[in-house]
């Protein structure tokens, strides 16, 4: 019981010393990754007068996301964007999971040619879908040349053997608990 007592207090001088919001951080990052909850602390404590809201709450996001390993979490249409000389690949995603918010995506782009070698094109984003909803979504694929979607169709879904078309799908996506 003495030890116990004893133990209480130096915990209660260590939190006085270095202070109490130091404590909740390592409490909140410990007990709470990839919950929401666990954002909003973080946003709590991590308030600045030097950085925006937004910049706060995408350090916390990035913080507290987990790897969601579901394939439902995020799915939808896409297809390639033309700027000028830069090719992007973009659409809408849907979130069809009521339990997690989808954070951020990586997706990867195939090209496959007339003999049926594959050319894979990787991009990630933050994004931020609500349970149940869906969000539009844009990413830059800078080493995909405008002239390599020149008349080159969808690939089928059920083609084993992929040749002269392309693909697209999401590869790696996180989010948070609700």
């Amino acid at each position: 019981m003495k030890n116990y007592l004893i133990g209480g207090l130096a915990c209660l001088v260590a939190a006085l010393v270095i202070g109490i919001e130091p404590l909740q951080r390592v409490i909140n990052e410990a007990t709470k990754r990839g919950t929401l909850r666990g954002v909003e602390a973080c946003m709590n404590y991590s308030s600045s007068e030097l950085l925006s809201e937004d910049a706060v709450r995408a350090t916390c996001i990035r913080t507290f996301q987990k790897r969601l390993y579901n394939n439902d979490h995020a799915n939808g249409r896409a297809g390639p964007r033309m700027d000028q000389r830069t090719v992007s690949w973009g659409g809408i995603l849907q979130n069809k999971t009521a339990d997690h918010v989808t954070t951020w995506i990586r997706i990867s782009v195939s090209i496959y040619d007339a003999d049926g070698t594959e050319q894979e094109f990787d991009a990630e984003t933050p994004i931020w879908i609500d349970p149940l909803d869906e969000a539009e979504f844009r990413v830059e694929l800078p080493d995909l040349k405008p002239e390599q979607l020149d008349n080159i169709e969808f690939c089928d879904h059920d083609d084993l053997a992929p040749t002269a078309c392309i693909t697209w799908g999401i590869t790696d996506v996180m989010g948070l608990a609700i």
